[in-house]
């Protein structure tokens, strides 16, 4: 993890949370394209679960689009297309996250709506997947070597930790690490400092076990892993 507050942005935390939603996008189809019957219980945890990722996601481009990129933006306007172009995706990815909102919404109360959820993910993942995937492999580098960790941290800090209260940090927190490769969780561990990070991780996981086994135990879903990409070299 990158101590040096003045050197280059440690970004590693963007796949993180890219890879946390690819995850669950294929553990919910893997649950609705199975030979099983969904039972209520589970239909009605996943499709809360997807609204939640909904709202996630929205606040996610929303930090981005109002507080990182434009620091990007004013720090290099030689990055000024690349940024109008992150921007233009995540407009063009909102459409399918309504979609999916209202799908699901549908499905937790009517169980033949499942048709609808699939349709709503398609919709969804046309522009989202491959906008998760140039974020990574390639808008990411050029974020490093642009602000100074320091910059990404008070960013970080200001958007996804200080306006959300310790149990919902939780939640997020424990969803992250869901099924993550070792290093990178490390790297979301050691985020917290010790004392409410024995909290958030030893105290405060039980509520996010609980709704993982209402989605996906007992199903090939719980054994999906978190991909983190690797990035591609900044050019320039």
């Amino acid at each position: 993890m990158t101590t040096d507050l003045d050197g280059p942005a440690d970004t590693r935390m963007m796949g993180v949370v890219h890879s946390a939603m690819r995850r669950d996008l294929v553990r919910t189809r893997l649950v609705l394209t199975g030979d099983q019957p969904v039972e209520d219980d589970r239909r009605r945890a996943i499709a809360g679960h997807l609204r939640w990722m909904m709202d996630f996601l929205h606040h996610h481009h929303e930090g981005e689009d109002t507080g990182l990129y434009p620091m990007v933006r004013a720090k290099d306007p030689a990055l000024v297309p690349v940024l109008d172009k992150m921007d233009a995706e995540h407009r063009a990815i909102h459409p399918g996250m309504a979609a999916v909102d209202e799908a699901a919404a549908a499905w937790e109360q009517d169980p033949d709506r499942r048709a609808d959820v699939l349709g709503a993910l398609d919709q969804l993942e046309a522009p989202l997947l491959p906008h998760l995937e140039q974020e990574e492999r390639e808008m990411m580098p050029l974020v490093q070597r642009t602000i100074t960790h320091r910059e990404w941290r008070d960013w970080d800090e200001a958007t996804n930790v200080r306006s959300k209260p310790k149990p919902q940090l939780a939640t997020e927190g424990h969803w992250l690490l869901d099924n993550l490769d070792p290093a990178s969780r490390d790297l979301v561990v050691h985020l917290v400092p010790p004392v409410p990070r024995f909290l958030l991780v030893r105290l405060m996981g039980g509520p996010y076990r609980a709704r993982r086994r209402a989605m996906w135990g007992g199903t090939p879903a719980e054994h999906v892993r978190s991909e983190v990409l690797q990035p591609r070299a900044a050019r320039g």
